[in-house]
């Protein structure tokens, strides 16, 4: 027993402690090294392709202004009623005045009988209000 007594030496603890410490510290501090030289390698191709390549830009600078049109284009989509629902929403409140029912109005629009039931709601709301205004 007394050949294992310095493995329970506290110097012998903390010497190997201090060994991974500095151990795990010199590999933290090369792969920081590592990364900044890859890094630096990546930004060093990246500005070789932007400058060795003019038509490079004017294709970026088209592919924007692509995305702005296309951007645009969706804007003015989504904001602005389709004709379809203005279309059925017109049948809709004449095939009303006329006196059909939800249900016949729904059957010769294909249109499910609640969203029908709504659009007259509305309808009814607009008319009031502007009535009112």
């Amino acid at each position: 027993m007394r050949y294992l007594d310095w493995l329970l030496n506290p110097v012998t603890f903390y010497s190997g402690a201090s060994l991974c410490l500095l151990v795990s510290l010199s590999l933290f501090i090369n792969i920081k090294i590592e990364m900044a030289r890859w890094r630096a390698e990546v930004d060093d191709r990246e500005d070789e392709k932007d400058t060795g390549n003019p038509e490079l830009g004017k294709l970026q600078a088209e592919l924007e202004n692509l995305r702005e049109s296309v951007s645009r284009l969706e804007e003015e989509r989504f904001s602005a009623p389709t004709p379809a629902v203005v279309d059925k929403r017109t049948q809709v409140i004449r095939m009303h005045r006329r006196g059909e029912p939800v249900s016949s109005i729904a059957a010769a629009l294909e249109t499910p009988p609640n969203e029908i039931a709504l659009l007259l709601k509305l309808h009814a709301i607009s008319q009031r209000e502007s009535k009112v205004g």
